[in-house]
């Protein structure tokens, strides 16, 4: 496969925001370590973790029962088939604001990981509760978040801004209860990287001599990342590149680069 980068990345520039502050390469970064961060309050859970060690029973099982005892109160269903929860279907059925569905998850987490369940509900507990802040963010800045990630195995978030990063969003990230790192000055946007991508992609479509093709926004480096496939491989990838005339970002924050690969990459396009 032959890689063309179409577009040169320039340097991010940003303007130092409040609190700890590190400034590399134009961005600047705030780290909120996980030490002093608000812990989760989980007082159902806790009891459940008591009685599963006062009776031997495994924590999965007790938490299965306890939920299974809200299910029945809640909305009665049939269980006339094996393996049916009730409790896994039914909605309402939350513990400590976990979805008991989550928490069904969470011990197949925990059994392909290699980690007690108790283990995966202190690691992966809280998505649904920072799944509420993520979206705060992504609605309060619609034009300024460059991307949100989790990191080190979901023990941290990698929150990004195309210009300086808000006071505001210094503020919500401290109710997260892992360590979030922010970084502003990053240049663009993740919606500026949608609608490159898209527009990438619409003129793919229309390309007859394009096979197939896949097309990948990636919010850490800006770069929208495609793989085209031919219908006939070209001798000279350069030109055939080229000759694409895919449409270049108004913002030189985004670069667009183009894998040239002589196998199928997604489904052929009609």
């Amino acid at each position: 496969m032959a890689v063309i980068a179409l577009l040169v990345m320039v340097c991010a520039c940003g303007r130092s925001g409040a609190g700890p502050v590190s400034t590399v390469g134009g961005t600047e970064t705030i780290v909120l370590p996980r030490a002093g961060r608000p812990a989760a309050h989980r007082p159902t859970l806790e009891r459940l973790k008591r009685e599963a060690a006062e009776s031997g029973r495994p924590l999965e099982e007790v938490v299965r029962r306890y939920a299974a005892r809200m299910a029945a109160t809640s909305s009665p269903r049939p269980t006339d088939f094996e393996g049916y929860d009730p409790a896994a279907t039914e909605p309402e059925v939350t513990i400590d604001g976990i979805p008991y569905a989550e928490l069904v998850d969470l011990g197949a987490i925990a059994r392909s990981e290699g980690l007690s369940y108790e283990e995966a509900i202190d690691r992966f507990g809280s998505q649904s509760s920072n799944q509420r802040v993520i979206d705060k963010l992504n609605a309060q800045f619609p034009d300024e978040i460059s991307g949100v990630r989790y990191v080190d195995d979901q023990r941290g978030l990698r929150v990004g801004f195309k210009g300086r990063i808000p006071a505001r969003a210094i503020e919500l990230a401290r109710t997260l209860p892992l360590e979030v790192t922010l970084i502003g000055g990053k240049g663009f946007s993740a919606a500026e990287l949608r609608r490159v991508q898209d527009a990438v992609v619409s003129r793919l479509g229309s390309r007859p001599e394009v096979a197939t093709m896949t097309a990948y926004a990636d919010e850490e480096t800006g770069r929208v990342k495609v793989v085209v496939q031919p219908k006939v491989m070209p001798d000279d990838v350069e030109e055939f590149t080229r000759g694409l005339r895919l449409p270049r970002p108004d913002n030189p924050y985004i670069t667009v680069e183009v894998t040239v690969s002589a196998e199928s990459v997604a489904p052929r396009m009609q």
